[in-house]
C-alpha cells in the first residue's frame, strides 16, 4: 500500500472515537518515516479536512494529538504552499476557541513570516494578519507575545488596516492594551511615516491618557513603553509639542507631595532619566525640577525609590553634557555624589553594587562619543577629580578603592574594576592608583581567581596603564609583559606546556 493510500485509510478512520487516537497517531509515524518531499505530496494529495474536523472533539487527548499532527503537517508543507493552499484553514484555525489550536496558528504564521515574508502578501492576506494583531488581546499570555512579535514586524503598506482593527485593544484589559501599545512602540520606532500613523490612529494619545489610570503596575509599564519612544527625535517632538512630556512633569510634581507614590515615583524617574540622557542640556535648563526630584530621591526613606535614583543618577551624568549641566546644582549635586561613596562604603551588596556602577558613569569619560573625537573639557577633568576626592577621606578614595577590589564578592569586585576603569581615564587617576602602594602589584597578580570576564576587564586596565607615563620604566615593562602575555595567561599552564614540549 502505498503512503497516500495508508494516509487516506487513517483519515477516514477518523470519525470513529474509539480508533482516533490510533490513527492519529499513525498519521504522525506516517509524515515522520517519509521523506519531507514525498510527505508534503501526501498531505496536498489526500488533504487535512478530516484532521480539522478532530479539533472539535470534547476528548481533550483528540485535540492535542490533532494539533500535533498539523503542526507536522505545516512545517513540512513549504511556507508558499501553506499560504496558497490552506489559507481558508488557517483563518480558521487563528480564530478558534480552543488555546492549543491558536497556538498551532499563530506559530504557523511566525514561521512563515520568517522564513520567506512575501509569501504573505498585502493586501490579499491582510486578513491573516488582522486576526494576528488581534490575539494581542488573547487571553493565552504565550500566543498574545507571539501576536505582538509578528506584528511588530509586518510589511509597511500592512499598518494602516492592522492598527485600525487592533484597536479593539482599547476596550481589552491592561494587559492587552500594554501588548498592543508595544506594537505601536516598536513600529513607531522605525519611521517617523509609522509613527505618524499611530498618532493619527489615535495611540499615541491614548496611551499618555492612560497615566491617568489607577493601576500603578499598568503606569509604570506605559511610562516604560514612552521612554523608548521617546529615544526617536519625532517622538520626543511629539510629547513635547502637544503638552504631554509638560503634563508628565506636573505628575512627577504631584507625586513628591503623596506619600504613597513611591513605586510610581521610581517609573516616572526612570522616564525622565532615559529622556534627560538623550537631551541632557535642553531638558535639565527647561525642567530643573526633574533633576532637584531625582537629587531628593538619595535623603528619601523609602529604600524602593534607592536602586532608581543611583541607576539614573548614573545614566544622566554617563555624558559629558550631563556632567556639566549636574554640576550646574552645586552643593545639591556634590551633597549627592558624597551619598554615593557614602553607599559604596558602608551599603548591602545590591546598593554597594549600583553606587559603584553609578560612580563609575560619573567618572568616565569615554561612555561619551564626544570623547572619542573632541579633546576632553578641562572642567570636566577638574570636576571627576573632585567627586572621585569625595569617595572617601580617611583612608583615600584610591585606598578605599583598592580595598573594594579586593572584595570577595565577584559582583562588587566587578563593579569595582568598572570604576577602577574609570579612573583610569585619566591622567589623575593614573597617577593616584601609581602612587598606591600594592596596588599594581595587585593588578599584576594572576594567582588570584576571577571570571572571565573580570580578568578581561583587568586586562583593558593594565593596557591602558601600560601606555601611561605615571610609572617608572620597571613598572612599565611589567605591566607591558603582562599585555603581551594576554588576559587569560597562567605560569602552571605555560610550565605544562613546556613540560609536554620537552
Amino acid at each position: 500500500m502505498s503512503n497516500i493510500e495508508q494516509y487516506r485509510v487513517f483519515t477516514k478512520i477518523l470519525h470513529d472515537e474509539e480508533q482516533r487516537s490510533q490513527a492519529l497517531n499513525d498519521i504522525i509515524n506516517l509524515l515522520n518515516f517519509t521523506s519531507p518531499a514525498e510527505a508534503a505530496l501526501v498531505i496536498q494529495n489526500v488533504g487535512i479536512c478530516k484532521i480539522l474536523q478532530c479539533l472539535n472533539a470534547t476528548d481533550k487527548t483528540h485535540v492535542e494529538l490533532s494539533c500535533e499532527v498539523l503542526k507536522k503537517c505545516f512545517e513540512i508543507i513549504e511556507p508558499a504552499d501553506v499560504i496558497r493552499q490552506y489559507i481558508t484553514y488557517l483563518m480558521y484555525l487563528l480564530r478558534h476557541e480552543k488555546v492549543s489550536v491558536r497556538q498551532v496558528a499563530v506559530e504557523v504564521v511566525y514561521k512563515i513570516l520568517m522564513t520567506n515574508s512575501s509569501a504573505i502578501s498585502v493586501p490579499q492576506h491582510i486578513d491573516i494578519f488582522v486576526a494576528v494583531a488581534q490575539m494581542v488581546c488573547d487571553r493565552d499570555v504565550a500566543i498574545a507575545n507571539k501576536a505582538v512579535l509578528i506584528t511588530s514586524n509586518l510589511p509597511e503598506d500592512a499598518y494602516p488596516k492592522v492598527l485600525e482593527e487592533m484597536r479593539i485593544a482599547f476596550n481589552c484589559n491592561t494587559s492587552s492594551k500594554c501588548n498592543a501599545f508595544e506594537i505601536v512602540v516598536n513600529i513607531s520606532s522605525k519611521s517617523p511615516d509609522l509613527f505618524k500613523l499611530c498618532m493619527d490612529q489615535g495611540y499615541i494619545n491614548f496611551m499618555v491618557s492612560e497615566l491617568q489610570s489607577d493601576d500603578i503596575l499598568y503606569q509604570m509599564n506605559i511610562l516604560e513603553l514612552l521612554s523608548q519612544l521617546a529615544r526617536t527625535p519625532y517622538g520626543m517632538n511629539y510629547l513635547i509639542e502637544n503638552g504631554s512630556f509638560k503634563q508628565m512633569v506636573q505628575q512627577l510634581q504631584d507625586l513628591r507631595n503623596n506619600p504613597l507614590g513611591g513605586l510610581l515615583m521610581t517609573g516616572y524617574i526612570k522616564f525622565f532619566g532615559t529622556v534627560t540622557y538623550q537631551y541632557s542640556k535642553e531638558i535639565i535648563n527647561e525642567y530643573p525640577v526633574l533633576v532637584e526630584t531625582l537629587l531628593e530621591g538619595f535623603d528619601s526613606n523609602d529604600q524602593t525609590i534607592i536602586p532608581v535614583v543611583l541607576d539614573t543618577f548614573g545614566i544622566i551624568g554617563s555624558t559629558i553634557e550631563g556632567k556639566l549641566c549636574l554640576a550646574a546644582f552645586g552643593s545639591k549635586f556634590t551633597q549627592a555624589v558624597e551619598k554615593v561613596g557614602e553607599m559604596i562604603r558602608n551599603s548591602p551588596t545590591d546598593i554597594k553594587v549600583r553606587a559603584l556602577i553609578c560612580f563609575s558613569h560619573l567618572i568616565s569619560v569615554e561612555q561619551d562619543s564626544q570623547s572619542k573625537t573632541k579633546p576632553i573639557d578641562h572642567r570636566v577633568t577638574l570636576m571627576t577629580r573632585e567627586w572621585f576626592r569625595s569617595l572617601s577621606k580617611q583612608p583615600a578614595s584610591i585606598e578605599t578603592l583598592f580595598g573594594v577590589c579586593q572584595n570577595p564578592f565577584p559582583d562588587i569586585r566587578f563593579s569595582a574594576f568598572t570604576l577602577l576603569d574609570a579612573v583610569c581615564q585619566h591622567k589623575w587617576g593614573e597617577d593616584l592608583v601609581a602612587n598606591c602602594a600594592g596596588f599594581i602589584e595587585f593588578l599584576l597578580d594572576r594567582t588570584l581567581d576571577y571570571k572571565k570576564q573580570l580578568m578581561e576587564l583587568k586586562y583593558d586596565i593594565i593596557k591602558r596603564l601600560s601606555k601611561s607615563t605615571a610609572f617608572e620604566a620597571n613598572t612599565l615593562m611589567r605591566l607591558q609583559t603582562y599585555v603581551d602575555q594576554g588576559p587569560f595567561y597562567s605560569e602552571t599552564i605555560m610550565q605544562v606546556a613546556m613540560e609536554e614540549g620537552d
